[in-house]
């Protein structure tokens, strides 16, 4: 069983660049993605928050990841469906 961890919003936030990247790529799960004029937006799920990570096209640098609010949240709503 995997234990379970906790990220405050400002603890992650002062976490370098490298460090937020590599604690979304081992313990996140890809949600989804959107286009946004020369960036890749992408919403990873982290310990029941969510997360969204900027990737600049032109250079496939990872330029930020903060934690998402719902502002942040709202570009990927009409991406969702629920099938009911």
């Amino acid at each position: 069983m995997q234990k379970l961890f906790s990220v405050e919003e400002g603890k992650f936030n002062r976490l370098s660049l490298m460090q937020r990247a590599d604690l979304v790529w081992e313990k996140g799960t890809f949600v989804d993605s959107v286009m946004y004029n020369n960036y890749c937006l992408m919403l990873y799920s982290l310990n029941h928050q969510f997360v969204e990570l900027f990737l600049e096209l032109k250079t496939q640098n990872i330029v930020w990841i903060s934690i998402a609010n719902e502002y942040d949240l709202a570009k990927y709503l009409p991406d969702i469906s629920i099938g009911v």
